[in-house]
Formats: structure tokens, C-alpha cells, sequence
């Protein structure tokens, strides 16, 4: 934390030499740092959103990975053959828009590659490759969803299952 707010004041101090020029008024050369200072932090938290949520989607990814061994719309039309309209909506939530959007607009709205190009402003074949990434993206997010829902019994819950007793929890797994 310390060191990130001395990079913040070090960078803050770089921009503020070389941009001295635009210095007005030297009555206000607090305020002034203080804005420099203030996009700088602005610039970092960005970056670290960024970040965090690249983070985010390689995590996706890896849980897609580990549901499907294979590649390919067969597996997707199975798995989305069995998910219910909540499930859809709350797991397209968890994925960035880019990705969301196409997906949506593809696949539960019915529009066509280029139908879609047009609307979202991007050529076809960025298109193809948001809802390729956004599919898995969207079934690393169902499965993150559905594991986080499955409650794993407590150590408690399994030894009081295994030796049949009715310890202070009050008997077995419930």
C-alpha cells in the first residue's frame, strides 16, 4: 500500500515537471498537483480494474475448461438446453459487456453475425470470436454459479454422518 502510494506521488511529480508550462497560476500550484495527483490514481485504479477483471475472465475460462473437454456449439446447445432463463440472465451478468451483448444478441435474441457486426459497431469476425470467447466465458460463469451453490457438509456434519451419533449439532447431515 505504501509503496503503491509513493509510485502514485512519484509519477504525480514526473507529469508535474515535464507539464510545469501549463502552470497558470503559481498562487494555485496545490490544487494543480493535486489534480495531476488525483489522475494519476484515477489512470492506476483503471489499470487494476483492468486487471481484476481479466483475472476474472481467465477464471471463466478455466472453469469452461474444466466442463467441457471438448470445443464446439454441440456441447454449448447441450449445456444451454438445460439452464433455466435466471441462470442465463445472472451468469451473462458476471461476464464483460463486449462479450455479454454478443451472446445475448446472438443467441437468445436470434440476430445473425453481420445483423450483429452492424449493431455493435465491429466487423463480423470480431463478432464470431466475442461470442466463441463469450460462450465460455458464460459456461465458466454458470459453473462458478452452480458450485457456489452446492454447500459442501461442514467436518462436523460428515463425522457426525459417519458414526451415526448425535453429537451437539443434533444428528447427521441436514
Amino acid at each position: 500500500m505504501r509503496a503503491d502510494a509513493e509510485d502514485a506521488v512519484q509519477e504525480a511529480c514526473g507529469r508535474a515537471w515535464l507539464g510545469l508550462d501549463e502552470l497558470r497560476d503559481a498562487a494555485k500550484v496545490r490544487a494543480w498537483l493535486y489534480r495531476i495527483l488525483r489522475s494519476v490514481l484515477s489512470e492506476t485504479e483503471e489499470r487494476s480494474t483492468r486487471r481484476r477483471q481479466l483475472v476474472s475472465i481467465t477464471r471463466l475460462e478455466e472453469a469452461h475448461d474444466e466442463l467441457v473437454a471438448i470445443d464446439g456449439d454441440i456441447v454449448f446447445d447441450e449445456v444451454a438446453a438445460r439452464l433455466t432463463g435466471e441462470e442465463v440472465r445472472a451468469a451473462l451478468e458476471q461476464l464483460p459487456d463486449d462479450f455479454a451483448t454478443v451472446v445475448e444478441l446472438h443467441d437468445i435474441d436470434g440476430f445473425k453475425y453481420h445483423e450483429i457486426a452492424e449493431i455493435v459497431g465491429v466487423p463480423i469476425g470480431t463478432v464470431m470470436s466475442r461470442i466463441s470467447r463469450g460462450r465460455r466465458l458464460l459456461a465458466g460463469a454458470v459453473l462458478a454459479a452452480r458450485t457456489a451453490t452446492t454447500k459442501e457438509p461442514s467436518a462436523q456434519e460428515r463425522r457426525s454422518a459417519r458414526w451415526g451419533g448425535s453429537g451437539t449439532t443434533g444428528g447427521g447431515i441436514r
